[in-house]
């Protein structure tokens, strides 16, 4: 097989993702976008408004790096097992703590403000549902705390099936079985959207893309929302996507180089469909809807070429990939903090364009230090404390610049 190359477009997407998540969070009434949000035309309003759809493509990319970095051709050892646990506990966690401490004197004066022995049980038994990355099994605790990191609930429980889920898909070496097996697994994706939509679970089984309708239905809205389960097809199609593109490099086939045949398009079907999301049912743009055409951008950014490949491969845009994570992370805790000082010092209430842009400088430039001086110096020590093997590897990943485990 040729030799592993560095996949740099697909890094520099987890950027711009994170950045679609942050805008999207500014975006209801009450955040800096609400009200420019009324005047904006029509198509900016609806890709604006379904930002969260940028964590389903961050759940089939999370797939297809693992699959990429990890053989899959055989069944993963007992050291295999601890190496790889190790690995993603020290890349996800660190960071993910730090977002935690961030929001915790927050949720501690607002139980103290109104003291209550059940709201400080409340709290306490959420904070450690968080804390243990289980806060999106529960429905009513799904978005609690720093509200992003029901993502990496869902990620866990991912990093849990994939040694053996990976190991299963990537037995399918036909095109035909691959595409069969994808189509099942996007219907399962829409299966529990259908339900809510047939019955219909009012407002948010009928509910339009560009709503938010969780505060009216939240335990059946958490759960077909962030469920792990529910949102586990995701993931297996990242998985099943590297396997087309291992597939596509084994043969050498005419598409490495010019996979802007794939991603151009899927783009422009995202965006066409995103812009009638005003009419789509939240529940399956939420849940899978889009899968195929996040598939089609994933695989064709992977095979590079093309102007947009070549500028998601540049260094500063490859250095804010590398943050992007901290940046998921830290944008809500960063977010109450900045309102809360800004309200505390100068008796404002943030609003507007000026205040948006002036919290994306800061949300970027916290995030890039975290990257250098948490998330990267977390990662080594952990790695060197929880698998020795892998702290004595000085090879880097091949995905995005960390230090990859060799594991497979």
């Amino acid at each position: 097989m040729p030799p592993k190359t560095q996949l740099l477009p697909l890094t520099g997407l987890r950027f711009f993702l994170a950045l679609w998540v942050v805008i999207y969070h500014q975006t209801s009434p009450a955040g800096y976008l609400g009200p420019l949000m009324a005047r904006l035309p029509v198509l900016i309003f609806c890709v604006l408004r379904t930002g969260y759809v940028a964590v389903g493509v961050f759940f089939v990319l999370s797939g297809f790096v693992l699959s990429y970095s990890h053989s899959l051709a055989t069944r993963f050892s007992s050291s295999q097992l601890v190496s790889f646990a190790g690995a993603r506990f020290a890349r996800i966690y660190p960071t993910y703590c730090f977002g935690l401490l961030l929001i915790a004197p927050l949720i501690a004066a607002q139980v103290l403000g109104d003291w209550s022995a059940a709201a400080a049980t409340k709290e306490t038994a959420i904070g450690i549902l968080n804390g243990t990355l289980l806060q999106s099994w529960i429905p009513y605790a799904a978005l609690s705390w720093n509200a992003p990191g029901w993502s990496l609930s869902d990620e866990a429980f991912f990093y849990c099936c994939f040694p053996l889920v990976g190991v299963a898909l990537w037995k399918l070496s036909r095109l035909r079985s691959i595409l069969l097996t994808a189509s099942v697994i996007w219907a399962a994706a829409l299966l529990a959207p259908l339900i809510v939509f047939i019955v219909p679970l009012r407002p948010f089984g009928i509910a339009p893309a560009t709503s938010a309708p969780w505060d009216a239905n939240p335990f059946w809205a958490n759960l077909i929302s962030f469920n792990p389960l529910l949102r586990l097809p995701d993931f297996c199609i990242g998985i099943l996507v590297c396997r087309i593109y291992d597939e596509l490099r084994l043969r050498n086939s005419y598409l490495l180089g010019k996979g802007y045949w794939l991603y151009l398009p899927g783009v422009l079907l995202e965006v066409l469909a995103l812009s009638n999301s005003n009419v789509l049912p939240l529940p399956f743009v939420q849940n899978g809807l889009l899968l195929p055409l996040h598939s089609l951008i994933i695989l064709g950014f992977a095979l590079g070429g093309g102007v947009c490949s070549r500028l998601l491969s540049t260094s500063p845009v490859v250095f804010l990939g590398n943050a992007s994570y901290a940046m998921y992370i830290v944008h809500v805790p960063l977010l109450f903090w900045m309102n809360k000082i800004t309200k505390r010092l100068f008796g404002l209430k943030p609003s507007g364009l000026v205040w948006m842009l002036c919290y994306l400088v800061v949300v970027v430039c916290v995030s890039s230090v975290l990257f250098k001086v948490l998330e990267q110096p977390a990662n080594r020590i952990l790695k060197m404390k929880l698998s020795p093997r892998l702290g004595r590897s000085s090879q880097k990943d091949t995905i995005d610049g960390k230090p990859r485990d060799r594991t497979g």
